[in-house]
């Protein structure tokens, strides 16, 4: 009984912030990101803001789940079509946003974007943690995490750029660059043992 009610709520949860988030990329497509508010976001989603900070803190608190939750979506997707050899769901993510370009090339010039990517690559870091687990099984618990966040920055720093640069570079480009830098990455995981990567010599002290 207690599970069946648990469940009603998670899926009333689930439409309420896919509301939110069309609303997001409604709006998002015809003004600047940094000036939606939280009251533009209910009222075109037609819901309460009582029910918004049920939910979320603040309009960035939003940003930035909204922005994760779209990565989890595409790492679900991956994992459905079998991509297990990508340790990110790259070309999932880069689709998704090219495939909204309106909305997208608002992002990039906002202030709103690094709240985005913030929640991105923390979300991303997660996801590669978890693929380096089955990837590299041979990786000590702490050098996994060091390579998931380089994996996952790496990704947002391209993102970035991208963004920032109107989409000069094309989706396949972009995806094609970083699976060949993260094939790299894994090669020199699987070839160089952790215990030959300590540094010789310390760097001098820079004051």
């Amino acid at each position: 009984m207690s599970g069946n009610g648990s469940g009603t709520m998670d899926q009333r949860a689930a439409r309420t912030r896919g509301r939110l988030a069309q609303a997001l990329m409604t709006l998002g497509q015809a003004q600047d990101i940094d000036a939606i508010r939280v009251g533009d976001l209910v009222r075109t989603a037609g819901v309460g803001r009582s029910t918004f900070y049920a939910h979320f803190e603040d309009r960035n608190d939003f940003l930035g789940q909204s922005f994760a939750g779209m990565i989890s979506i595409c790492d679900a997707l991956a994992r459905r079509e079998g991509l297990s050899t990508d340790v990110l769901p790259v070309a999932h993510v880069v689709m998704h946003i090219a495939g909204n370009q309106a909305f997208s090339r608002r992002v990039g010039p906002s202030r709103s974007m690094e709240v985005m990517l913030g929640a991105g690559e923390r979300k991303l870091r997660q996801i590669a943690e978890a693929n380096l687990d089955a990837l590299a099984p041979q990786l000590p618990p702490e050098e996994r995490r060091q390579t998931a966040a380089f994996l996952a920055g790496a990704f947002v720093g391209q993102l970035r750029l991208w963004l920032q640069h109107d989409f000069r570079t094309s989706p396949d480009t972009l995806i094609v660059s970083y699976r060949r830098l993260a094939a790299g990455v894994l090669e020199s995981l699987r070839t160089t043992p952790s215990s030959a990567a300590p540094l010789d010599r310390m760097p001098a002290h820079v004051p």
